[in-house]
């Protein structure tokens, strides 16, 4: 299969029209052209598969099982303190819903079925925006009258997750099975997907093992409220999870994948990371063993950013970078391509020019969602295959990196890398890009053993030009014959003479020659 998932969040929509940066939507009929013209940019791209999330904290419509943000406009007390909320995006909310009558989903909905484009609803399951305010435009009443609900109630709530729901409660349970079911009474469409990567965390520490049976029971709960508005709506409504995209930290967070996938709970799932990295490594080949006996489908997700540890700065994916994880994963035998957080305005409206990186992959973003609607279409893409890290990990487990790694000639092992590049054309050619510190500021062929896939890699050079993702001093060496990648790889680095960082390491692969290597 081929094409792509793509996820808008509940909030970008009411973001880009507060922010506007110099643009304005004045009135009823602005914001109804505003509204299609969102849609119509998608037509003709790889787009198969639209995801409209409906909720955060508050519901991003008005709700009447969830408060939504016309509530948080009105708000003028919250936790016991006066607030005043009015001049938040909210305010969007409640010109474009309330004042204007505008259900923008709903037109969302009918202009994609136009366009061939499946609606989808997406839930986030248990969203933790701002959990750690006294008060917020971002979450409900609800979460401030009731912290008996919280997953963390047994010491002072002090971290991000802390303030989480526990799904071990029953009101908990009710609360998002009736949002759901409100949801699909509400909207005609054709999947819903349970995003429980908003977030993942939602059970007390040490009761999750035990959410194992509470989770594969609100699923069939779920399941049962799908089939009844199947029935309703003459159409399949097909079910998606969004979940870790490790096997064992699904589980011993309570989402016991396999068995949903076995008692035809779920019909696609999507492993993607969280937030803070785009996972160049998923194990696709894994997750597909698994849900091989099922007919149950299997998406990658990618986020916006990418990164190669927690240290490093925010850096956004650029058209190379998705180009290679959408070869990568589609190698490996996903069905589709996720991207969460690529939200863009017709026209970027509301898009900050000064930030030129995310401007910039924003300008590009329908030539990449045209680019990455199949394998076919990706082979003659250049692409930049990273080095990245699972960001999302159960609170016993630690996040690994491989960079920053340090050679030095007395180890006795060397430093390996694994990195993806998925298929290639024999026509293109491939390099591996280094950013490397050094007290000497300089690295030769003399100072260090390169191999890839057991073959030695020679002529390492500098390059003085800069780099958005390369903060150190940037090397590069031609991979002398683009069949010896396989679609993953291994690369060894063995220091000879020097101390010395890999700060950033990387595959990249371009149709074009460069002219920087020996």
């Amino acid at each position: 299969m081929s094409g792509i998932m793509l996820n808008w969040d509940d909030s970008a929509f009411f973001y880009y029209i507060h922010k506007g940066y110099g643009k304005d939507v004045k009135d009823k009929q602005d914001a109804l052209a505003c509204s299609k013209a969102v849609i119509d940019q998608y037509e003709g791209s790889g787009v198969t598969d639209f995801l409209m999330c409906v909720n955060a904290r508050l519901a991003s419509f008005p709700s009447i099982t969830m408060e939504n943000y016309g509530d948080s406009y009105n708000r003028k007390i919250q936790n016991n303190e006066k607030v005043d909320f009015s001049d938040t995006w909210a305010s969007s909310f409640n010109k474009v819903f309330n004042e204007w009558g505008i259900d923008y989903f709903q037109i969302w909905s009918d202009r994609l079925k136009e366009l061939g484009i499946k609606p989808w609803i997406s839930i986030r399951m248990n969203d933790a925006h701002d959990t750690l305010a006294d008060t917020t435009f971002l979450a409900p009443d609800f979460y401030y009258k009731n912290p008996q609900y919280r997953r963390i109630t047994h010491h002072k709530t002090q971290k991000y997750f802390d303030g989480l729901f526990d799904y071990g409660e029953e009101e908990i349970r009710k609360r998002f099975l009736g949002f759901i079911n409100e949801t699909l009474t509400r909207y005609d469409v054709f999947g819903i997907e349970l995003d429980w990567m908003r977030e993942a965390f939602c059970f007390k520490i040490g009761m999750e093992l035990k959410g194992i049976e509470i989770l594969t029971s609100f699923m069939q709960d779920v399941k049962n409220i799908v089939k009844s508005h199947e029935e309703r709506k003459g159409h399949d409504i097909s079910i998606a999870v969004r979940v870790p995209s490790r096997v064992e930290t699904c589980l011993y967070l309570g989402f016991d994948v396999a068995r949903w996938a076995e008692y035809g709970l779920v019909d696609n799932v999507i492993i993607s990371p969280r937030w803070s990295t785009t996972d160049t490594d998923m194990p696709v080949e894994v997750w597909k063993r698994l849900l091989q006996p099922y007919k149950v489908s299997l998406s990658a997700g990618i986020e916006v950013l990418i990164r190669q540890n927690r240290q490093a700065d925010y850096t956004y994916n650029c058209m190379e970078t998705v180009y290679a994880n959408a070869v990568s994963y589609f190698s490996a035998g996903i069905d589709k391509l996720y991207l969460f957080n690529f939200m863009t305005m017709p026209e970027l409206f509301g898009a900050d020019r000064e930030n030129k990186a995310l401007y910039t992959l924003y300008k590009n973003m329908f030539d990449i969602l045209k680019g990455c609607k199949d394998i076919k279409s990706l082979l003659t893409k250049d692409r930049r295959h990273f080095v990245t890290f699972n960001d999302l990990t159960a609170p016993w487990e630690k996040s690994l990196y491989y960079v920053p790694a340090t050679c030095n000639p007395s180890k006795s092992e060397p430093e390996i890398f694994r990195i993806r590049t998925g298929r290639v054309s024999i026509n293109l050619h491939a390099y591996i890009q280094f950013g490397i510190d050094s007290k000497e500021n300089n690295i030769c062929d003399e100072d260090i053993f390169i191999y890839l896939n057991s073959k030695r890699i020679n002529g390492l050079s500098k390059i003085d030009e800069p780099d958005y993702y390369i903060k150190s001093d940037r090397f590069i060496c031609k991979i002398p014959d683009i069949g010896i990648l396989n679609d993953i790889n291994i690369i060894e680095a063995w220091s000879l003479t020097k101390e010395f960082t890999i700060t950033h390491i990387e595959i990249l692969i371009c149709n074009k020659r460069k002219g920087w290597c020996k």
